[in-house]
């Protein structure tokens, strides 16, 4: 889980490029961090949160859960390295200490701001419950990444707010409830109208908005299944002509 927590660091991006907005102005409900479990059925990661205190004694968090939830992890003090072997030691040192049952590790993909959209749109859709932790961390997720000069988003993290980003996280944000009327939505609103609607999105968009509803499939540029067809590599077109593979 990308918490709204991590990647600023005294409300500066650790970039440096762009200042995150001010969370702690706004009266928006939040998850207790010490109540959040990775699990990892196979490679299969998710996050899970625990409702009472008795299923956090019989579900301890692991290193891994506290790193990935920026909460302070216990760990020996590495020597300075003074050489490539001992800098690949104190690598080995440090990772040993998050990797999961399974024996794999896990990563956190932050940064891109157009797949979450897609996620949610598809939980609606096909109207699957969101449960409320989740809902609470995605909305504040992504206020720490709004734009907090103009309001909008942008298609990653670090980018500039664009049509993609500002009308795809603003449907995200209706959806999980967040009123109309809240002043950072009506800011991303008057982004979106600044830089033209949603309709001047690129084809995600459009064909998300018309997956919702909220567009006609008109709007969603075609693409030519021969377009579709060259891309293939010749063995696999061969294949699909004579239905034998190289």
């Amino acid at each position: 889980m990308a918490t709204s927590r991590g990647k600023y660091l005294n409300g500066v991006a650790q970039s440096g490029k762009q200042s995150c907005p001010d969370l702690a102005a706004y009266d928006d409900p939040k998850t207790e961090l010490k109540r959040w479990r990775l699990l990892d059925d196979h490679g299969r990661q998710t996050w899970h949160y625990l409702t009472s205190d008795e299923e956090e004694k019989a579900w301890p968090q692991t290193t891994a859960d506290k790193y990935f939830l920026e909460i302070p992890i216990e760990h020996p003090i590495l020597p300075e390295a003074r050489s490539p072997i001992a800098s690949v030691k104190n690598a080995i040192s440090f990772f040993s200490l998050l990797q999961l049952p399974p024996g794999n590790w896990a990563c956190e993909y932050g940064g891109p701001l157009f797949l979450l959209p897609g996620l949610v749109i598809t939980w609606y859709v096909t109207e699957t419950p969101v449960p409320t932790p989740i809902a609470i961390e995605i909305k504040r997720y992504l206020f720490a990444r709004q734009n907090p000069n103009d309001g909008g988003w942008g298609l990653h993290i670090e980018g500039e707010s664009s049509v993609f980003g500002t009308a795809m996280n603003y449907v995200v944000m209706r959806i999980l409830g967040v009123s109309k009327g809240d002043e950072r939505m009506i800011k991303a609103r008057e982004k979106l109208h600044q830089l033209g609607g949603a309709v001047n999105g690129p084809h995600w968009a459009k064909f998300w908005l018309s997956v919702l509803g909220c567009a006609e499939w008109d709007i969603v540029n075609r693409v030519p299944p021969e377009l579709w067809y060259a891309c293939l590599p010749p063995c696999v077109q061969r294949s699909k002509v004579t239905g034998q593979r190289d």
